[in-house]
């Protein structure tokens, strides 16, 4: 799209981000972690827009498309809002416009989309599996299964957050492959029907495969630990420059919640998947067990509401607001719940999942795709070419 409108690409990368730690090591510190947030990423962005401009004269009277993917296309839609003077248009793929803390859809979606690319008995077979396990868990009857599954000798079932924990690596293992590698559903769901034995036996057989195969390899030579221990130390790690992973997750407790439970409080509701073992507190003691007592649920539920206020989540009309952002969505993504899916500018592409449409038009995809890529096209190319 560039070469075809005589464009420049720009990559800008996120502060707390990769090279971009304004503290150096001290970066992720409680200290110096509240100068991290979304509104300070966008200043950044803007700031980065007026110096290109103001530094280059070829640029200075160009004008400004932004493309985004996940959280940067919902940065891509806000910026436009935001700073208007300084974005022509954007098309942001596969963005969460809603910030919620309780995003239980998310996993409700994981098993629509399971159900779209291969079929109800896949997902019978994993709920009845969950059931399974929720059971022995119940009846304190874990330890086969633990042993089964090489479990640490510290992980305790009778603990809660411990008990959580296990539940929500499973949950996470089905969406990632919805979420991220959605060809490869019909894989997994043939390797879990391909198990020759009960549903309720299934699941079990099927995690030995998954957490077990990497140790026949020889690759893990120590027990595998379950607990809400090692969860917590993913988001307590300070030196971290890879994954991003405490920085993602600062910026959730305080602004955006998103998080995938599976058990709903205050509902008579049966409608929870995946075992209805993950409620939001485990998430809300996540964020205070690694960024201490002043993170509370409050914490978060006004940042929630900050952001709702400001950017408008999903109640607004496109004729007036964000009149200048395409969306896009895959029909299998579960972020789309949050997502605009209404209206002559947002598409939702069926058959794939998140931020699969943002690569070069190719004959390999299907036609809905490749569709949706020239009506892209055609959006950002009137906004190019507007006087």
């Amino acid at each position: 799209m560039a070469v075809e409108n005589a464009g420049i690409l720009f990559y800008t990368e996120h502060r707390y981000y990769g090279q971009s730690w304004p503290y150096e090591n001290d970066s992720l510190s409680l200290e110096h972690l509240k100068h991290l947030s979304l509104h300070q990423a966008l200043a950044d962005l803007a700031h980065f827009i007026r110096y290109q401009k103001s530094h280059s004269s070829n640029l200075t009277h160009s004008k400004v498309i932004l493309v985004g993917g996940s959280y940067s296309g919902s940065m891509a839609a806000w910026m436009t809002h935001l700073y208007p003077e300084l974005v022509t248009a954007s098309w942001a793929s596969s963005a969460p416009l809603l910030a919620k803390a309780d995003f239980y859809e998310y996993m409700q979606l994981v098993e629509n989309s399971l159900n779209l690319s291969y079929g109800n008995n896949c997902t019978q077979r994993i709920e009845r599996g969950l059931n399974h396990l929720v059971k022995l868990f119940n009846t304190n009857e874990t330890t086969e299964l633990l042993t089964s599954l090489n479990a640490c000798p510290s992980y305790d079932a009778n603990n809660s957050l411990d008990r959580m924990t296990f539940f929500s690596g499973i949950g996470n293992y089905f969406a990632l492959v919805v979420q991220s590698y959605s060809a490869y559903i019909p894989a997994l769901c043939e390797t879990l029907m391909s198990l020759h034995c009960s549903d309720e036996e299934a699941l079990q057989k099927f995690l030995q495969l998954l957490y077990l195969d990497g140790k026949r390899l020889g690759e893990y030579n120590n027990c595998l630990d379950f607990s809400y221990q090692s969860m917590l130390q993913l988001f307590s790690e300070y030196s971290d420059r890879s994954s991003g992973t405490r920085a993602w997750f600062y910026q959730t407790c305080n602004q955006f919640g998103w998080y995938t439970t599976t058990s709903r409080i205050n509902t008579t509701s049966t409608s929870s998947t995946f075992g209805r073992e993950v409620p939001l507190w485990y998430f809300e003691q996540l964020c205070h067990d690694a960024f201490g007592s002043r993170q509370t649920p409050a914490t978060l539920a006004l940042g929630i509401a900050q952001m709702n206020a400001q950017f408008g989540g999903l109640s607004f009309d496109q004729s007036l607001r964000y009149r200048e952002v395409v969306f896009t969505h895959g029909e299998l993504d579960p972020w789309r719940a949050l997502g605009q899916q209404r209206g002559r500018q947002a598409l939702v592409i069926a058959g794939y999942s998140h931020v699969e449409d943002l690569t070069s038009i190719n004959v390999r995809d299907s036609v809905p795709m490749n569709l949706a890529k020239l009506r892209v096209m055609s959006f950002l190319r009137r906004h190019i070419a507007a006087i």
